[in-house]
Protein backbone atom coordinates (compact mmCIF):
# COMPACT_ATOMS: atom_id res chain seq x y z
CA UNK A 1 0.00 0.00 0.00
CA UNK A 2 1.13 3.22 -0.69
CA UNK A 3 -0.55 6.66 0.09
CA UNK A 4 0.05 10.28 -2.08
CA UNK A 5 -1.72 12.91 -0.15
CA UNK A 6 -1.37 16.87 -0.54
CA UNK A 7 -4.82 18.30 0.89
CA UNK A 8 -4.84 22.10 2.30
CA UNK A 9 -7.99 22.98 5.32
CA UNK A 10 -9.57 25.58 6.75
CA UNK A 11 -11.55 25.01 10.04
CA UNK A 12 -13.82 27.96 11.78
CA UNK A 13 -13.85 28.09 15.43
CA UNK A 14 -16.60 29.96 15.90
CA UNK A 15 -14.70 30.69 20.01
CA UNK A 16 -17.34 30.68 23.03
CA UNK A 17 -18.12 33.01 26.17
CA UNK A 18 -14.57 33.42 27.27
CA UNK A 19 -12.76 32.99 24.36
CA UNK A 20 -12.48 34.77 20.87
CA UNK A 21 -13.03 32.88 17.40
CA UNK A 22 -10.70 31.86 14.99
CA UNK A 23 -9.75 30.48 12.06
CA UNK A 24 -7.31 27.46 11.80
CA UNK A 25 -5.32 26.36 8.78
CA UNK A 26 -3.46 23.36 8.16
CA UNK A 27 -2.35 20.48 5.68
CA UNK A 28 -2.61 16.39 5.41
CA UNK A 29 0.07 15.42 3.29
CA UNK A 30 1.41 11.89 3.30
CA UNK A 31 4.11 10.15 0.85
CA UNK A 32 4.25 6.57 1.08
CA UNK A 33 3.32 5.23 4.54
CA UNK A 34 3.90 8.46 6.25
CA UNK A 35 0.63 10.70 6.88
CA UNK A 36 1.20 13.63 8.55
CA UNK A 37 -1.75 16.19 9.51
CA UNK A 38 -0.28 19.91 10.33
CA UNK A 39 -2.03 22.67 11.72
CA UNK A 40 -1.22 26.70 12.18
CA UNK A 41 -2.67 26.64 15.74
CA UNK A 42 -2.41 23.58 18.38
CA UNK A 43 -5.88 23.94 19.38
CA UNK A 44 -6.56 22.26 17.03
CA UNK A 45 -5.90 18.70 18.37
CA UNK A 46 -6.80 19.21 21.95
CA UNK A 47 -9.29 16.15 22.16
CA UNK A 48 -10.89 16.71 25.58
CA UNK A 49 -10.58 14.41 28.63
CA UNK A 50 -7.69 12.15 28.71
CA UNK A 51 -10.45 8.99 29.31
CA UNK A 52 -10.45 8.88 25.59
CA UNK A 53 -6.91 7.40 25.87
CA UNK A 54 -7.94 3.51 25.17
CA UNK A 55 -9.29 4.27 21.79
CA UNK A 56 -6.15 5.76 21.33
CA UNK A 57 -4.15 3.45 21.62
CA UNK A 58 -6.08 0.63 19.71
CA UNK A 59 -6.19 3.16 17.04
CA UNK A 60 -2.31 3.48 17.36
CA UNK A 61 -2.14 -0.65 17.05
CA UNK A 62 -4.62 -0.79 14.03
CA UNK A 63 -2.28 1.67 12.43
CA UNK A 64 0.44 -0.38 13.08
CA UNK A 65 -1.05 -3.40 11.46
CA UNK A 66 -1.03 -1.91 8.44
CA UNK A 67 2.38 -0.44 8.50
CA UNK A 68 0.88 2.92 8.96
CA UNK A 69 2.06 6.18 10.87
CA UNK A 70 0.23 9.24 10.90
CA UNK A 71 2.00 12.33 12.94
CA UNK A 72 0.64 15.55 14.35
CA UNK A 73 2.29 18.64 14.21
CA UNK A 74 2.09 22.50 15.13
CA UNK A 75 4.23 25.67 14.08
CA UNK A 76 6.60 24.17 17.34
CA UNK A 77 6.68 21.02 15.64
CA UNK A 78 5.73 17.33 15.68
CA UNK A 79 3.01 16.60 18.65
CA UNK A 80 3.09 13.14 18.61
CA UNK A 81 3.36 9.93 15.97
CA UNK A 82 0.59 6.87 16.26
CA UNK A 83 1.26 3.41 14.51
CA UNK A 84 4.46 2.30 12.63
CA UNK A 85 7.10 4.02 15.00
CA UNK A 86 9.91 3.20 17.00
CA UNK A 87 8.89 4.43 20.62
CA UNK A 88 11.25 4.12 22.85
CA UNK A 89 11.19 2.56 26.78
CA UNK A 90 10.66 5.63 28.23
CA UNK A 91 7.83 6.34 25.44
CA UNK A 92 6.39 2.91 25.95
CA UNK A 93 6.36 3.73 30.12
CA UNK A 94 4.77 7.15 29.54
CA UNK A 95 1.87 5.99 26.79
CA UNK A 96 1.30 2.38 27.77
CA UNK A 97 1.64 1.59 23.96
CA UNK A 98 4.54 0.67 21.77
CA UNK A 99 2.65 2.53 18.85
CA UNK A 100 2.65 6.32 20.44
CA UNK A 101 5.81 8.00 20.46
CA UNK A 102 5.40 11.75 21.47
CA UNK A 103 7.26 14.21 19.51
CA UNK A 104 9.09 17.48 20.41
CA UNK A 105 7.88 18.73 24.25
CA UNK A 106 7.99 22.68 23.22
CA UNK A 107 4.96 21.22 20.62
CA UNK A 108 2.77 19.29 23.31
CA UNK A 109 3.42 20.72 26.03
CA UNK A 110 0.93 23.63 24.65
CA UNK A 111 -1.47 21.54 24.69
CA UNK A 112 -1.43 20.76 28.58
CA UNK A 113 -1.08 24.54 29.63
CA UNK A 114 -4.70 26.10 29.91
CA UNK A 115 -6.18 29.91 29.16
CA UNK A 116 -4.78 31.05 32.46
CA UNK A 117 -1.80 28.59 32.92
CA UNK A 118 -3.68 25.97 34.36
CA UNK A 119 -3.37 22.32 33.14
CA UNK A 120 -6.13 20.73 30.12
CA UNK A 121 -6.52 17.64 29.38
CA UNK A 122 -5.36 16.42 26.36
CA UNK A 123 -4.25 14.18 23.26
CA UNK A 124 -0.75 13.71 24.36
CA UNK A 125 0.59 12.24 27.98
CA UNK A 126 2.86 14.01 30.09
CA UNK A 127 6.62 13.53 29.43
CA UNK A 128 8.82 12.01 31.96
CA UNK A 129 10.63 14.39 34.29
CA UNK A 130 14.17 12.81 34.10
CA UNK A 131 15.04 10.82 31.16
CA UNK A 132 15.18 7.47 31.63
CA UNK A 133 18.34 6.95 29.17
CA UNK A 134 21.43 9.71 28.34
CA UNK A 135 20.08 12.36 25.95
CA UNK A 136 23.23 12.76 24.41
CA UNK A 137 26.31 11.14 22.88
CA UNK A 138 29.95 11.55 23.36
CA UNK A 139 31.11 9.79 20.57
CA UNK A 140 28.57 11.09 17.98
CA UNK A 141 29.07 9.70 14.18
CA UNK A 142 26.94 11.20 11.31
CA UNK A 143 24.53 8.84 9.59
CA UNK A 144 24.57 8.78 5.61
CA UNK A 145 21.12 10.11 4.69
CA UNK A 146 18.89 9.44 1.50
CA UNK A 147 17.06 10.82 -1.35
CA UNK A 148 16.58 7.72 -2.67
CA UNK A 149 12.98 7.13 -2.32
CA UNK A 150 10.24 4.72 -3.48
CA UNK A 151 10.69 3.98 -7.15
CA UNK A 152 8.47 6.12 -8.91
CA UNK A 153 7.85 8.39 -5.80
CA UNK A 154 7.40 12.12 -5.83
CA UNK A 155 4.98 12.25 -8.24
CA UNK A 156 7.26 13.06 -11.62
CA UNK A 157 5.47 14.61 -13.90
CA UNK A 158 5.49 17.43 -16.89
CA UNK A 159 4.45 21.01 -16.37
CA UNK A 160 3.70 22.58 -19.89
CA UNK A 161 2.62 25.62 -22.08
CA UNK A 162 2.42 26.52 -25.78
CA UNK A 163 4.64 29.36 -26.58
CA UNK A 164 5.66 30.94 -22.70
CA UNK A 165 6.19 34.24 -24.74
CA UNK A 166 2.35 34.59 -25.10
CA UNK A 167 1.01 32.94 -22.09
CA UNK A 168 -2.23 34.11 -20.56
CA UNK A 169 -1.58 33.24 -17.04
CA UNK A 170 -3.62 30.35 -16.94
CA UNK A 171 -2.49 27.33 -14.78
CA UNK A 172 -0.23 25.05 -16.57
CA UNK A 173 -1.34 21.63 -18.16
CA UNK A 174 0.20 18.77 -16.16
CA UNK A 175 1.39 14.57 -17.59
CA UNK A 176 2.22 12.36 -14.75
CA UNK A 177 4.79 10.51 -15.94
CA UNK A 178 3.17 6.77 -15.22
CA UNK A 179 4.99 4.79 -17.95
CA UNK A 180 8.19 3.02 -18.36
CA UNK A 181 8.69 5.44 -21.46
CA UNK A 182 7.01 8.34 -22.35
CA UNK A 183 6.86 9.30 -25.78
CA UNK A 184 6.20 13.02 -26.62
CA UNK A 185 5.42 14.07 -30.39
CA UNK A 186 3.10 15.37 -32.84
CA UNK A 187 1.21 11.76 -33.83
CA UNK A 188 -2.06 10.62 -32.29
CA UNK A 189 -0.91 7.69 -31.24
CA UNK A 190 2.28 9.75 -28.99
CA UNK A 191 1.35 9.47 -25.44
CA UNK A 192 1.89 13.54 -24.49
CA UNK A 193 0.31 14.71 -27.87
CA UNK A 194 1.68 18.36 -28.86
CA UNK A 195 0.54 19.92 -32.21
CA UNK A 196 3.58 20.90 -34.36
CA UNK A 197 6.09 18.85 -33.17
CA UNK A 198 7.51 15.60 -35.17
CA UNK A 199 5.60 12.43 -35.11
CA UNK A 200 7.70 11.18 -31.58
CA UNK A 201 9.84 14.47 -31.20
CA UNK A 202 11.27 12.82 -27.54
CA UNK A 203 10.79 10.48 -25.57
CA UNK A 204 11.47 10.07 -21.36
CA UNK A 205 12.33 6.66 -20.06
CA UNK A 206 12.19 5.85 -16.66
CA UNK A 207 15.28 3.49 -15.77
CA UNK A 208 16.12 0.57 -13.70
CA UNK A 209 17.93 3.24 -11.58
CA UNK A 210 14.92 5.25 -11.11
CA UNK A 211 15.84 7.76 -13.17
CA UNK A 212 13.86 9.90 -15.69
CA UNK A 213 16.14 10.38 -19.20
CA UNK A 214 15.12 12.70 -22.12
CA UNK A 215 15.87 10.89 -25.52
CA UNK A 216 15.55 13.81 -28.36
CA UNK A 217 14.95 12.63 -31.70
CA UNK A 218 14.17 16.28 -32.77
CA UNK A 219 15.48 19.59 -31.57
CA UNK A 220 15.38 20.19 -27.87
CA UNK A 221 16.30 23.02 -25.83
CA UNK A 222 16.12 24.72 -22.22
CA UNK A 223 17.93 24.01 -19.64
CA UNK A 224 22.07 23.97 -19.76
CA UNK A 225 23.62 20.88 -21.33
CA UNK A 226 19.88 19.64 -22.51
CA UNK A 227 20.09 18.92 -26.46
CA UNK A 228 24.42 18.66 -26.56
CA UNK A 229 23.82 15.12 -26.48
CA UNK A 230 20.62 12.79 -27.67
CA UNK A 231 20.17 11.63 -24.16
CA UNK A 232 19.58 14.16 -20.84
CA UNK A 233 19.13 12.83 -16.92
CA UNK A 234 16.32 15.00 -15.87
CA UNK A 235 16.34 16.61 -12.40
CA UNK A 236 14.00 18.63 -10.37
CA UNK A 237 13.10 22.32 -12.49
CA UNK A 238 14.40 21.23 -15.89
CA UNK A 239 13.47 22.98 -18.71
CA UNK A 240 12.66 22.08 -22.32
CA UNK A 241 12.17 24.02 -25.17
CA UNK A 242 10.21 21.44 -27.91
CA UNK A 243 8.59 23.49 -30.78
CA UNK A 244 6.13 25.97 -29.41
CA UNK A 245 6.19 23.96 -26.38
CA UNK A 246 7.53 24.60 -22.68
CA UNK A 247 7.87 22.00 -20.43
CA UNK A 248 9.20 21.68 -17.49
CA UNK A 249 10.17 18.48 -15.36
CA UNK A 250 9.06 18.15 -11.60
CA UNK A 251 9.81 15.57 -9.32
CA UNK A 252 9.12 16.07 -5.42
CA UNK A 253 12.49 16.78 -3.95
CA UNK A 254 12.45 13.76 -1.53
CA UNK A 255 12.59 11.30 -4.08
CA UNK A 256 14.52 13.36 -6.79
CA UNK A 257 18.36 11.52 -6.94
CA UNK A 258 19.99 14.26 -8.03
CA UNK A 259 22.99 15.00 -5.62
CA UNK A 260 23.00 17.10 -3.74
CA UNK A 261 19.51 16.10 -2.05
CA UNK A 262 17.65 16.46 -5.12
CA UNK A 263 19.92 18.75 -6.81
CA UNK A 264 19.85 21.57 -4.57
CA UNK A 265 23.06 23.08 -2.95
CA UNK A 266 22.74 24.79 0.35
CA UNK A 267 24.34 28.28 -0.60
CA UNK A 268 27.46 28.85 -1.23
CA UNK A 269 30.73 26.19 -0.47
CA UNK A 270 27.92 24.25 1.43
CA UNK A 271 28.77 21.04 2.50
CA UNK A 272 26.04 17.98 2.04
CA UNK A 273 26.40 15.52 4.36
CA UNK A 274 26.96 11.91 2.40
CA UNK A 275 23.86 9.30 1.47
CA UNK A 276 23.49 6.00 1.07
CA UNK A 277 22.20 4.86 -2.12
CA UNK A 278 19.78 1.92 -1.83
CA UNK A 279 20.18 0.58 -5.12
CA UNK A 280 24.27 0.23 -5.58
CA UNK A 281 24.61 -0.38 -1.79
CA UNK A 282 26.99 2.74 -1.54
CA UNK A 283 27.47 6.15 0.08
CA UNK A 284 27.61 8.73 -1.93
CA UNK A 285 29.46 11.94 -1.25
CA UNK A 286 28.55 15.31 -2.76
CA UNK A 287 30.88 16.11 -5.77
CA UNK A 288 32.05 19.19 -3.29
CA UNK A 289 33.28 16.72 -0.39
CA UNK A 290 35.89 18.91 1.39
CA UNK A 291 35.15 22.40 0.17
CA UNK A 292 33.48 24.16 3.43
CA UNK A 293 33.57 21.02 5.66
CA UNK A 294 33.74 22.33 8.75
CA UNK A 295 35.30 19.30 10.13
CA UNK A 296 38.29 20.20 8.12
CA UNK A 297 39.58 23.49 9.24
Amino acid sequence: MRLDIDIAFSVSDPGGPNREGTTINGTITAAGREIVVRADNADFFRVGPRAGMDAIREFAKTLNEHGVSVSLASPEGTIVSFGAVKASAAHRLVTRSAHIKPGQVSAWSSLLRGAKGGTTPSLVPPGTPFPLSPTFQRRYRMRPTTTHYTRGGGRPRLLFVRDSETWDGQPASVFDLKGETTVIGGAPEADLVLAGLLPAHASITHTDDDEYVLTAQGPVGGSPNLGAEPSYTLRTGARMAIGDWRLVYVREEYADHGRPYGGRQGGEFAYQRPQYDSRKGAVERDATYGVGDPRRH
